[in-house]
């Protein structure tokens, strides 16, 4: 029978030699198959066409011979040794660079300088990783010959961008002070003791402006550089009492001695009146600056300041104004009064709080509260009359987990509390109206003003058809020309005004849908939400729930 036999040869490729013996058992491919399954060469090139001409040769030198003959040797280089072959591809951004690496067969494998080489030949100049191209490699001379291996061999840098110039402040303002109590030396805290009473010197420095920076510049594979966003700017404030520093222009400094207070982008320093406490021995207090309470305000007595309010003690049944903030660190209480059978908005609140800024307090019950800005109040708000500029915000600074009991809340934005309403029902109501009029107010006056040119177009339309109408000798182009132009105009004022009209109606519609009131634990019922012409009220008790507008409706949504 024929001999087959696989043989190296002077190139390291690999020969089928076959011996023909004519007889009765041939040589097919399935038995060269195994030849090669069997011997030290699995790993190389299949050549199937080599193989298919050498049993082609072989059949035709055994046509001729008879049984037991032997035919001349026949010689086919059938296995081939491939070595790994890579393509690099760059992503269109050109922010990283893959390898694809096809296995070796047998042949050579690929180092990881190799594969660099051929990332630089197509482009690739920056960002690799050494321990990168050493796993590839290492990975690639492992893997099943001719399978593929794909890897990221270059990643570029994105640009950074820079930091936004910042304001630093150098000092703490009474608000800080008072909402970080002394501490005792039990770990407990004196809720009436502020501490030294923060008061700056003239000089000394308040604010520092830190600059933006220019962020760090990236590249790409391809070594493009990256210019990166410069941070944006902001300019350092000086408020009253201040003024920047004239040895560094990004240092604030007291131009009088008095308390520091903080303000947008920087600060301002409001002279300051000290008391223990007020009481009909001390008078009321009418102040031109900040005035600081150590203890509490009594019954019947008023504080009024342009600046801020500070507060140590408790307020009660008493009258604050403050041009500022007002912050009390204890609370704020009122002469109770049964507001449930009567319209809570018809009575007269004791306890009366005003503030074009920010008001906080740990408590608040049966008190007037009005501020320009937010409103927090840390523990519970019970029975008061709220008319917040701002957010209302019941809890601890982390977490809205206060109570919210009762009342009348005239909100800007939202409202947010761990409960509000109470199990017993107590009347809440929440209304977002005064935003949602002001823009009513500028729809009406808008409608006003569309009204008015929409009657100059009629009377010019008349009156350019009524010129048009003339025979052409009694014609006045002149005139004619004046009124399609006034006409042109007014027409043009309307649509502009229809436009402006449309856009302020979408704004009140988002305005609308965006507001809403939290309840982070419960929601009780008889919680009533109105917005614009739009209210519904709480009929149970809802898990944490937010109450919204939106189609024309309120709804009541779970808080997942």
């Amino acid at each position: 029978m024929t001999k087959a036999r696989l043989v190296a040869n002077e190139s390291d490729n690999v020969d089928l030699i076959l011996e023909p013996v004519k007889g009765p058992v041939l040589i097919d491919e399935a038995s060269i198959h195994k030849l090669i399954a069997d011997s030290e060469f699995t790993t190389l090139f299949v050549n199937m066409a080599n193989i298919r001409n050498a049993l082609a040769e072989l059949k035709s030198v055994l046509k001729p011979l008879q049984d037991g003959k032997t035919g001349r040797e026949i010689s086919y280089q059938i296995l081939d040794r491939i070595d790994a072959k890579i393509t690099i591809s760059i992503d269109s951004d050109e922010m990283s660079a893959t390898a694809e690496i096809t296995a070796a067969m047998g042949g050579k494998n690929l180092t990881a300088k190799a594969i660099l080489d051929a990332a630089k030949e197509v482009g690739v100049k920056k960002g690799f990783s050494k321990e990168s191209l050493l796993k590839l490699a290492h990975v690639a001379a492992q893997a099943e010959p001719s399978s593929m291996v794909k890897r990221k061999i270059a990643i570029g840098k994105e640009a950074v961008r820079g930091k936004d110039a910042r304001i630093k402040h150098l000092v703490e303002s009474a608000q800080d002070r008072i909402l970080r109590p002394k501490e005792r030396e039990d770990g407990s805290v004196d809720m009436r003791d502020l501490g030294d009473i923060i008061c700056v010197k003239v000089g000394e420095p308040l604010a520092q402006k830190l600059p933006l920076t220019k962020g760090e510049k990236g590249y790409t594979v391809t070594a493009t550089p990256l210019i990166p966003e410069p941070g944006e700017d902001t300019s350092l404030i000086a408020g009253d009492g201040t003024t920047i520093s004239p040895k560094n222009e990004n240092v604030l400094i007291s131009t009088l001695v008095g308390q520091p207070k903080i303000i947008d982008n920087g600060m301002a320093v409001d002279e300051t009146y000290q008391i223990n406490e007020v009481n009909v021995s001390t008078g009321h207090i009418d102040f031109q600056g900040s005035v600081i309470i150590k203890g509490d305000v009594s019954e019947g007595m008023k504080v009024i300041a342009t600046g801020d309010i500070t507060i140590g003690g408790f307020v009660e049944s008493a009258t604050l104004e403050a041009g500022g903030d007002i912050t009390i660190s204890t609370g704020i209480i009122g002469k109770k009064q049964d507001v449930e059978d009567s319209d809570i908005t018809e009575f007269q609140m004791s306890s009366q709080i005003r503030a074009k800024g920010k008001i906080y307090a740990k408590y608040g019950q049966y008190a007037e509260i009005i501020s320009g800005g937010d409103i927090r109040i840390e523990n519970q708000l019970m029975h008061s009359l709220v008319e917040v500029g701002g957010n209302l915000w019941v809890g601890s600074e982390d977490s809205a987990n206060g109570k919210l009991i009762g009342g009348y809340i005239k909100a800007t934005n939202n409202v947010q509390a761990g409960f509000i309403g109470a199990t017993a029902g107590s009347k809440t109501i929440i209304e977002f109206q005064h935003r949602v009029e002001e823009f009513k107010a500028k729809l009406a006056e808008i409608d006003g003003k569309i009204q008015v040119e929409n009657e100059k177009v009629t009377e010019l339309q008349a009156a350019r058809k009524k010129l048009k109408s003339l025979p052409k000798e009694n014609q006045n182009k002149a005139i004619l020309t004046k009124v399609v132009t006034t006409y042109q105009y007014h027409a043009s004022r309307m649509g502009d005004m229809v436009s402006e009209r449309e856009k302020l109606e979408q704004e009140m519609q988002e305005y609308m849908m965006s507001v809403y009131v939290e309840a982070t634990n419960t929601l009780y019922q008889h919680v009533e939400l109105i917005v614009g012409e739009f209210s519904d009220r709480t009929k149970r008790e809802y898990p944490p729930s937010r109450m919204k507008y939106r189609e024309r409706k309120i709804h009541i949504d779970p808080i997942v």
